[in-house]
């Protein structure tokens, strides 16, 4: 039988429930990983993780409640995958949460401090949790960045500059551990068919006095590519960040927009 490219691998996979992480999930069990998968809270993750053990048996998918904003949740989350897998290969994270569009100066405060706490601050707290564990070399974290890391969006102001701030971290820690030979990077991503781009698209179309098929339509036009990415698009290049493919790779932030950002 061929080897896959994560067969003996242990990846921890955070919002796994659905979306991104959960196509995460599935691509990394296909490709032989032993997985811990989490969320914040259960909800469908059980029924995701049952799933993906029958179709791969090898993947010993085992699930955890996690908030990603908590130090000791991200402490315990990688203490799992060390006492049920023997260790920590990759962090593959996917927890995000998206602002509902607005002008800056109608955003609350909470509202800023929420964002940037789940999408800048899990990150850090992950990869804190994470680092005594991965392998030195071969480790490798992979965050979910975004295109409006790259470049403000209008009446997202807080969500870019979480991604924004997600983006120099990455490259700050990719630094930071290069010399042992682990790698950080992370996949940008533009409009996905997932729960949280139908929440933003739902309210958009509130907030606009049009349909949801409108703003999809808009949302496609802006796209040279001309559509959405799927998520199992974009789980191909949580992949290759992943595995020895991108052996040389580091510090990136691997654009998967459909060229949006070189629009």
């Amino acid at each position: 039988m061929t080897q896959r490219v994560l067969d003996g691998k242990t990846v921890v996979v955070t919002g796994a429930s659905q979306g991104i992480g959960e196509a995460v999930a599935r691509r990394f069990a296909a490709e032989g990983a032993r997985l811990v998968l989490s969320e914040l809270s259960a909800g469908a993750l059980q029924e995701v993780a049952d799933d993906i053990a029958a179709a791969f048996p090898a993947s010993q998918a085992v699930t955890t409640v996690t908030d990603v904003t908590d130090p000791a949740a991200c402490d315990a989350l990688m203490a799992l995958a060390v006492e049920r897998h023997g260790g920590l290969d990759v962090l593959a994270h996917a927890t995000a949460v998206g602002q509902r569009p607005g002008p800056t100066a109608d955003l609350a405060p909470d509202e800023w401090d929420r964002i940037m706490a789940v999408n800048a601050k899990g990150a850090f707290l992950l990869a804190r949790s994470a680092i005594p564990h991965l392998p030195r070399p071969g480790g490798a974290i992979v965050f979910t960045g975004s295109y409006t890391g790259l470049a403000g969006k209008p009446e997202s102001a807080a969500y870019s500059a979480s991604k924004g701030a997600l983006r120099l971290f990455t490259q700050s820690l990719a630094l930071e551990l290069a010399r042992e030979g682990a790698r950080v990077n992370a996949v940008a991503p533009s409009f996905v068919e997932s729960r949280l781009n139908r929440e933003y698209t739902e309210e958009t179309a509130r907030r606009e006095g049009i349909s949801v098929e409108e703003v999809l339509a808009q949302r496609d036009a802006e796209i040279p590519l001309g559509r959405r990415a799927t998520a199992a698009e974009v789980a191909e290049a949580f992949l290759y960040l992943a595995t020895p493919a991108s052996s040389f790779v580091t510090g990136t932030w691997l654009d998967v927009t459909g060229g949006v950002v070189v629009r």
